[in-house]
């Protein structure tokens, strides 16, 4: 991921400059800042968001046909020999019975259906919906209101399952190297342009993200909450490849039987292997080779939000703030939007 962000001169059609802040406001310190960003947008990602989750949607669709197709896109012939050596009617109703199977099981107090529509959310989520949590230093503000500011990633922050996921940034992390990690930027703190006690611009700078492992890496710490092991023991979990195939090999029809109980279950657990190294794989491969934020500003305000307390004359807060952002995953720069908001940090 690369962050970059612009200078703005002002907002809306005024173009008068609104001056400094005044003289006894308190503007410098260490924000905690929280950025928004959707990238579900069509041709902002190498795919669709879609593409992300097909292997899980098709679990959830058509398991058996998931895995057949799978094995043999990966050439492994256990599936098709299988049918080979089944009688044709039995070899016709064999998918229909593997589906019915999975279909039918319960994992808690809820369909596994419902458990793979979860994921597929929470994959995309990871995907394409991450906070972006960094602190943004800003320097005591010269008579004109110029400061520089200093802007370091922390961690990204996800809803997943209901909670919020947490993955922090660090140089050198097993869950990815960052490319560019803290960097300065120009900026300007200027007096009010609305309701509000200051106007915060900053200029433009950049971070550098290999996000795909952070990504995954929050996947991984969701799915343990509920599930108690990683993504590939949750599907074998939700789906019980050695339940199914217990189950589907006494099926018969016409006096022929199933059987082959063995290979049914090496069937199922190749076919989980393979979904999950499409998700993984599909994943870990995002990287923001370029996250431009052309233009940000905030409003900037005195007294917390959420009490009564009596202005002291130092910004607390930092509200509503806007990125015009552009976005390159390894296919130019695409347009995407993003928010943020912030606090001061105590020293």
């Amino acid at each position: 991921m690369l962050l970059a962000l612009s200078t703005v001169a002002g907002c809306g059609g005024n173009d008068a400059d609104p001056g400094p802040p005044p003289a006894d406001l308190e503007v410098a310190g260490t924000y905690e800042i929280v950025s928004t960003y959707d990238f579900t947008a069509a041709s902002l990602l190498p795919e669709p968001v879609a593409t992300y989750t097909q292997a899980i949607v098709g679990l959830r669709s058509d398991p058996a046909g998931t895995f057949f197709l799978l094995l043999d896109q990966a050439g492994v012939p256990v599936a098709s020999d299988l049918l080979a050596a089944l009688p044709g009617p039995v070899a016709d109703e064999l998918k229909k019975w593997i589906n019915e199977f999975i279909a039918g099981r319960q994992y808690g107090n809820a369909s596994v259906n419902s458990e793979l529509d979860a994921l597929a959310t929470a994959l995309q989520t990871v995907v394409a919906r991450p906070d972006v949590v960094s602190r943004l230093q800003i320097d005591p503000a010269d008579a004109a209101g110029a400061t520089t500011a200093t802007h370091t990633l922390e961690e990204l922050r996800y809803q997943l399952y209901g909670s919020e996921i947490i993955v922090p940034i660090a140089a050198g992390a097993a869950a990815g190297t960052p490319l560019v990690l803290e960097t300065t930027a120009v900026g300007r703190v200027t007096a009010p342009l609305s309701a509000e006690d200051a106007h915060l611009q900053v200029g433009d700078h950049a971070f550098g993200v290999d996000y795909g492992r952070y990504a995954m890496a929050a996947l991984d710490q969701a799915v343990r909450a509920r599930f108690g092991t990683d993504l590939r023991g949750a599907l074998g979990q939700l789906v019980d490849c050695a339940g199914m195939a217990a189950s589907v090999s006494n099926r018969c029809l016409l006096g022929a039987c199933v059987g082959h109980q063995d290979t049914l279950a090496a069937i199922c657990n190749a076919g989980l292997d393979l979904v999950y190294e499409d998700v993984a794989d599909r994943i870990r491969a995002l990287r923001f080779d370029a996250l431009r934020l052309s233009s940000g500003q905030a409003q900037m305000w005195d007294a917390p939000a959420a009490d009564a307390a009596a202005p002291d004359r130092r910004i607390d807060r930092l509200a509503l703030g806007q990125w015009a952002a552009s976005v390159d995953f390894g296919m130019g720069a695409r347009d995407v939007h993003g928010t943020f908001a912030g606090t001061r940090v105590a020293q």
